[in-house]
């Protein structure tokens, strides 16, 4: 009787725990970083998927055990994907070798396999090629993901450990492109300074508005421009109807801002506001073979000043850098050849920071260099720096490709002159230029400003700076205007976008980082032997301790006592 309560006891206690497991959800990170622990951005985007999520991860096969590993890290993060999303969300893993009309479809869409060496035996080594591609699918919604884009080095060799902490923001990310949302963000875009028009950069135009609603601003009639609500108190909130803008973008100004224009887009940034400058200051049109450098008066200094901000009025020369496509000669037309080109910067020194952490290299064109000066309340961070083989030149200058070619500076001048910043984001409470002058009116805007002035920020503010006018065009092929935007620019001018926008959901995830711990290289040289021994023995002692103590235990528990 007493046997057959405790079996209901325990069938009671294990119905119990079923009843609570599917009513409450509950899983145990033990890692110090909490490394297999979903980022609360990823589990905001996961319960805004619209309906079931298919995941195919194209990372099956017979490779090394780093790889293997690595397709373990992604297994892992899906699971945990899953058993948080409120809709299904499966996911496979397929070995696209065994499939070639799958190996077109990467061909068609470029995907260039990565070659691995695979050991078989001590003397032989096997060829085979990684394709590590993710495809998230949702109704009729396609995302394709590089998983390790911005992981590879020139020589082929890939950071698994890094791409591996990239993962989740990927995936998250695909899902943020599927999740529908109800009312994208505002996005300004600066118009009437002779900046480039989104027409002239359509890659940039669909990416942004399949999250953004796009307007163009003009602020030269003297408009107040509101700041999105969600960086507003949720006092402030309920009391405002409509919204305002998340981000300003100013792309590329050739002309003057007037001092009312100034006011407006410095009122908005002390009102929380978020400014994206893509901006140089010199002009150049190199129509012909030589052109003459015209200097750019743009009226932003004091501005620029006051912010922290000081351009170096010069363009950067790098010995790393991309080609200038130019006619060599005419034979039934002209006959088009490329050259590496000075003045076409590669940049792909990138501190760390949530914006960068997936961008490869960027090519800048007659780009200059940036500089900063410390302010009080505001935090600047440098974003992105020239090679160390580049250099400033200032001054008005004669660019004649024709000459520059056939006499290149030698390397030795670039020398100990590198490393130019030519990015930066600037965060925190912005003072005003205007605060001991009366608000400014022109003949644009007559009338005094209705909202009110603020002599320094009333909530933190952020403005970044890039000092190329020309980051988000397409590339150039034989003189006209390709469909695609060069190397990694599209993904930086992005990020800076959701940066800025305070795309929580991405933010979260891109500065999340995980701490890998590798082992001592010198310690494991030095103990080889111990470790070794330490490895197969302890496991050996452990499994005889637990029989020897069973065995005994045993037959102390049932031994019949002498009568």
């Amino acid at each position: 009787m007493k046997a057959f309560l405790q079996f209901l006891t325990l069938l009671a206690a294990l119905v119990l725990l079923h009843l609570l497991g599917q009513r409450y959800f509950v899983r145990v990170d033990l890692t110090a970083e909490k490394r297999y622990t979903l980022s609360a951005g990823t589990e905001k985007l996961l319960a805004q998927l619209p309906q079931a999520v298919y995941v195919t991860v194209y990372l099956e096969g017979d490779f090394p055990y780093p790889i293997q590993r690595y397709r373990q890290a992604i297994a892992t993060l899906l699971a945990e994907m899953r058993a948080r999303a409120p809709k299904p969300l499966n996911f496979t893993f397929v070995n696209p070798a065994k499939n070639p009309q799958l190996l077109q479809n990467f061909k068609q869409r470029g995907i260039q396999p990565i070659p691995i060496n695979v050991r078989v035996s001590q003397t032989e080594t096997r060829r085979q090629y990684m394709y590590p591609i993710a495809v998230v699918q949702s109704g009729q919604r396609e995302v394709w993901v590089d998983l390790v884009k911005g992981n590879l080095y020139p020589t082929g060799e890939i950071n698994l450990l890094e791409a591996e902490q990239e993962v989740e923001y990927k995936i998250a990310a695909a899902l943020r492109q599927i999740v529908v949302f109800n009312e994208k963000p505002l996005l300004g875009i600066l118009e009437g300074h002779g900046e480039y028009r989104l027409e002239q950069m359509p890659q940039l135009r669909a990416e942004l508005e399949q999250f953004y609603r796009l307007l163009p601003v003009r602020v030269r009639e003297g408009q107040a421009l509101a700041p999105a609500k969600a960086y507003l108190p949720d006092s402030l909130q309920k009391r405002l109807t409509g919204d305002g803008y998340a981000a300003i973008l100013i792309m590329g100004p050739d002309s003057a801002f007037t001092e009312r224009e100034k006011y407006e887009l410095e009122q908005y940034l002390l009102r929380g506001g978020r400014l994206l400058w893509l901006l140089d200051h010199h002009r150049i049109n190199l129509t012909e073979s030589a052109a003459l450098t015209q200097l750019r008066e743009l009226s932003l200094d004091d501005l620029f000043f006051r912010w922290g901000w000081r351009p170096g009025y010069d363009l950067v020369q790098d010995l790393s850098c991309g080609y200038i496509e130019v006619i060599r000669g005419y034979y039934n037309g002209p006959l088009w050849g490329a050259e590496k080109w000075l003045y076409y910067p590669i940049v792909y020194i990138f501190p760390p920071h949530p914006i960068t952490r997936t961008v490869d290299a960027v090519l800048y064109r007659y780009g200059g260099s940036a500089d900063t000066l410390s302010r009080s309340g505001l935090k600047h961070t440098l974003l992105a720096l020239t090679s160390p083989l580049s250099r400033s030149v200032k001054g008005t200058q004669i660019i004649d490709i024709n000459l520059a070619l056939k006499n290149p500076p030698s390397p030795e001048a670039f020398r100990g002159k590198g490393f130019r910043p030519v990015a930066v984001l600037t965060e925190g409470i912005f003072e005003s230029v205007f605060a001991d002058r009366e608000p400014p009116t022109d003949s644009y805007a007559p009338k005094p400003p209705t909202a009110r002035f603020l002599p320094r920020s009333g909530l933190p503010g952020k403005a970044i700076w890039i000092t190329d006018g020309e980051l988000a065009l397409p590339a150039e092929v034989q003189g006209k205007a390709a469909d695609y935007v060069p190397l990694d620019n599209l993904t930086f001018l992005l990020n800076c976008i959701d940066y800025l926008t305070g795309e929580i959901a991405l933010t979260q995830v891109r500065s999340r980082s995980v701490q890998i711990r590798k082992l001592d290289p010198a310690f494991v040289r030095a103990h080889t032997l111990a470790i070794q021994a330490f490895n197969l023995g302890l496991p050996l002692l452990l499994m005889g301790g637990l029989g020897i103590g069973l065995y005994f235990w045993r037959r102390y528990r049932y031994q019949k006592p002498l009568v």
